[in-house]
């Protein structure tokens, strides 16, 4: 790895699964005003597709599949780092977007150990639709204040979902986990790069965490699961499945082909929110078709998944 003359600035992009984080780089990226912005994506299961959701250039995305960023200590992240700073032409930007269960000052304490890289910040993104729930399930919840605890900046996003006194209140359940980062109100994940990007954040008022036991193990507390899928597939049909799939499944993603219609589709379900549209062309899609979902642990979890995707085959 070559040393550079000045250090690539770094943003840890968090936040639970389902608060639109992917929805928000692809803003940053198609209007990023000349910054070049290498993208790091944490996917959370075997296929590619948050990857393939990125608008990007090739080249410019990175991936770290299987897990959480936080909980892979190893080889895996510096590689990743040492690639990002490598990169012809350099980037001017390393984004990270963490994985809906990752803690991110585990991740920027990494970076801190790299001397060619420096921490700009860590931006937390809030849904605003989903946040007391999420918040009331204990199995859920440590997570969450973790992600939120350790941010520099708050996002609260789909403020368009709900109404301004539960806004209100979410406002104040935030101020009692980080009394110091701003909140910003988001709809459909839209912030200004130079918010995002500009001058550097406060970054030092956030103590180091030590090398402490790691406080939670997400293979004991989820469940991943994934489908090749090539055939077509109706759109009515896999949006009245994902709906009424059970509370213990929390986030689905998808690319697929559509019965009679041209070009993939993308298929989201956060919460009880599903939502279906075209991909976009800039996408970074790998050519691989199928769905990923993320889950609490449960012992019919796999065959839920199976079973639903299997009646609409």
């Amino acid at each position: 790895m070559m040393t550079r003359k000045e250090p690539l600035p770094m943003t840890v992009l968090a936040g639970f699964l389902g608060s639109g984080k992917t929805t928000l780089v692809n803003h940053l990226l198609r209007h990023a005003n000349g910054r070049r912005v290498m993208v790091l994506v944490n996917d959370f299961g075997e296929l590619p597709i948050d990857q393939d959701l990125i608008a990007a250039e090739d080249g410019d995305v990175l991936t770290l599949a299987n897990g959480c960023a936080c909980c892979s200590m190893g080889a895996d992240l510096y590689k990743a780092f040492a690639t990002a700073l490598d990169f012809k032409p350099a980037p001017d930007h390393l984004l990270i977007e963490a994985s809906g269960v990752a803690e991110p000052k585990r991740i920027a304490n990494l970076a801190r150990a790299e001397p060619d890289l420096m921490l700009n910040g860590i931006v937390t993104m809030v849904d605003a639709a989903n946040f007391q729930t999420t918040l009331d399930d204990q199995r859920l919840s440590e997570i969450v204040e973790a992600q939120i605890s350790g941010a520099h900046m708050l996002l609260l996003n789909k403020c368009d979902l709900v109404p301004p006194q539960d806004l209100e209140n979410c406002e104040k359940i935030l101020r009692g986990m980080n009394d110091n980062a701003p909140i910003i109100h988001l709809t459909h994940g839209v912030l200004s790069g130079d918010i995002f990007f500009g001058e550097k954040m406060d970054v030092g008022r956030l103590p180091e965490r030590t090398d402490t036991p790691h406080s939670h193990t997400h293979e004991a507390d989820f469940e991943r699961w994934s489908i090749a899928m090539e055939a077509e597939i109706d759109k009515a049909a896999i949006k009245e499945m994902l709906s009424h799939l059970p509370p213990p499944v929390l986030r689905v993603k998808g690319i697929f082909r559509a019965t009679g219609e041209e070009g993939l589709w993308v298929a989201h379900k956060a919460g009880t929110h599903v939502d279906i549209f075209l991909l976009p062309e800039d996408s970074s899609f790998s050519g691989k078709t199928g769905f990923v979902a993320i889950g609490l642990k449960n012992p019919d979890f796999t065959n839920i998944l199976n079973a639903a995707f299997h009646s609409i085959k």
